[in-house]
């Protein structure tokens, strides 16, 4: 069966189909808008230089064995002339190595005593800054640097003279006037840090003495033989036993003798490349 519209019917959709066309041609579509250029890649960062000092010149140091003993000897041998020195409170810890690097040092020593309190013990001043004072009670002695020279002297009525670069109190006294200062071969055996002075304060050898075992070493007075054996003119006693350590920068990197106890203070030697 056909189905036919009526003349109304067509002439209502004839009027709609005109409306529909007049609502497309008005209504008007706006071009899209371009996309944002794509920002520039940022720059690479100029680095900046290492602030603070160059680092220091590497050291080899001298390593002696004595017969029939399980210890060796380390010595850091250099003229004060060339020496930069900075004493680090690294807080009863054992990082040498750290100290090593945030100095840019040549080689780093442990330092003086510390009190039952792990306060340090006995006067150490660098730069004319006193870290800690005078200790009366510890005796001893007292190494002094100040213009290119170094001398060791009694801590019984010190006065520290202004310009100081270094001074470090510590005992015994293990060589003065190039002749041994211990009266007794005796004590006990123990690793062993000690500073040397030699050509009339113009030089200085800093000697470490470690073995495999924690108290294998030599007693105070080997040591003093020792260092009067080297030509030392004087020579003061650091902090020893599990205190010992080191630790140089030789050419490739750096090597630790880690000390096997706490330190409070750690010297720290730069040399002139």
């Amino acid at each position: 069966m056909t189905l036919r519209a009526s003349p109304k019917a067509l002439l209502s959709m004839a009027a709609l189909a005109l409306l529909g066309a007049a609502a497309l041609a008005s209504r008007r579509i706006a071009p899209s808008a371009p996309a944002p250029p794509e920002p520039p890649p940022p720059a690479p960062a100029t680095l900046s230089p290492p602030q603070g000092p160059a680092a220091g010149a590497p050291v080899q140091p001298e390593v002696m064995t004595v017969e029939g003993e399980d210890y060796r000897v380390h010595v850091f041998a250099f003229r004060l002339a060339n020496a930069h020195f900075e004493v680090v409170d690294v807080e009863m810890s054992r990082d040498i190595a750290g100290v090593l690097e945030r100095t840019r040092a040549s080689f780093v020593i442990n330092g003086g005593f510390f009190d039952r309190q792990r306060r340090p013990e006995g006067l150490v001043v660098v730069d004319g800054r006193e870290l800690a004072p005078l200790a009366p009670s510890l005796g001893g002695g007292v190494l002094v640097v100040s213009g290119g020279r170094a001398a060791l002297h009694d801590a019984a009525g010190f006065v520290l003279s202004p310009g100081a670069h270094l001074a470090v109190q510590g005992l015994p006294r293990l060589v003065l006037s190039g002749r041994r200062n211990v009266r007794s071969d005796g004590g006990p055996r123990a690793e062993r840090t000690a500073l040397c002075v030699l050509d009339r304060g113009r030089r200085m050898e800093a000697i470490v003495a470690r073995g495999d075992r924690a108290q294998s070493g030599p007693t105070l007075g080997l040591l003093a033989d020792m260092l009067v054996a080297r030509g030392c003119e004087q020579a003061l006693n650091l902090d020893g036993g599990p205190s010992t350590g080191v630790a140089w920068r030789e050419d490739g990197g750096a090597r630790e003798m880690a000390p096997r106890g706490p330190i409070r203070h750690a010297i720290a030697v730069r040399l002139d490349p």
